[in-house]
């Protein structure tokens, strides 16, 4: 197994024990919130932004792990008709583009989480806003390391290809 294989299978496998942990606190703080409202006619005021954030960071962290099993939206509209070796080609090519556009989502964020810092105010439970949003960097980073693992594994495929021998 290659380095960035296993890179790659450490940070899926860390990745689903974030998100399982995630989902959980967020199932059982929703409970007991439906469940302080039925019995107390209240709930906790911090459980609700909680949740959101909780929401924001499972739903960014599901986006890395679907593009590391090859699961986000895509379009494929030719390569069903293309050969073997286009096909290939063609995916080199949108995950080499998809790596460009993750670097630009990926410093977005950086300077978003810079103008969160300088102008930004207080979140929940007193931490300052930043803090919560570091999600956006962390999940376009996790994102741009498997489209660049991906492509690595693609070029590597174009290059060493073997054309199937002709009976």
């Amino acid at each position: 197994m290659s380095q960035a294989r296993r890179i790659f299978v450490a940070v899926v496998r860390l990745e689903e024990m974030v998100l399982s942990v995630l989902l959980t606190v967020m199932i059982l703080l929703a409970c007991y919130q439906i469940a302080l409202r039925w019995f107390t006619a209240g709930g906790e005021p911090w459980i609700d932004p909680l949740l959101r954030y909780l929401v924001l960071w499972s739903g960014l962290l599901g986006a890395a792990l679907a593009t590391a099993r090859n699961h986000h939206i895509s379009m494929d509209a030719v390569s069903y008709l293309l050969r073997r070796r286009m096909q290939q080609w063609l995916g080199l090519l949108t995950h080499l583009f998809c790596t460009v556009v993750s670097i630009f989502l990926f410093r977005a964020t950086i300077l978003f989480i810079r103008s969160e810092i300088e102008f930004g105010g207080s979140g929940l439970f007193g931490l300052a806003s930043w803090i919560w949003y570091l999600i956006f960097p962390v999940a376009f980073f996790l994102i741009l390391l498997h489209f660049a693992i991906d492509t690595s594994e693609r070029l590597r495929k174009v290059v060493t290809y073997k054309r199937p021998k002709q009976p």
